[in-house]
């Protein structure tokens, strides 16, 4: 799966995806930035944890790495996290909850 369009929605603090086979994800920041795949945030163990976001976290800047994964910079100047396709896709789908 790939995204077909990527919104950031600033006002909301939420990253909405549309995906080729026309699903929607909506994404806000804290999970996003609790999801955050980096070896800081995950160590080097296997499995990939939450870790609770600082409050009232947003998206500072968002870019494309590759034609894969996107690079999100957050409002507590947290940038170190690739966020591939799957990634996101799986935050998505388990991550909420």
């Amino acid at each position: 799966m790939v995204p077909v369009d990527i919104a950031h929605h600033v006002k909301e603090a939420v990253l909405e995806v549309t995906w080729d086979d026309d699903s929607v994800s909506r994404l806000p920041a804290a999970l996003l930035r609790g999801w955050c795949p980096c070896a800081t945030c995950q160590g080097h163990t296997p499995g990939i944890r939450f870790n609770e976001p600082p409050a009232g976290v947003t998206i500072a800047e968002l870019h494309e790495v590759g034609a894969y994964a996107l690079g999100i910079r957050f409002s507590d100047g947290h940038d170190n996290g690739i966020y591939t396709w799957p990634h996101l896709r799986w935050i998505a789908a388990y991550g909420q909850g």
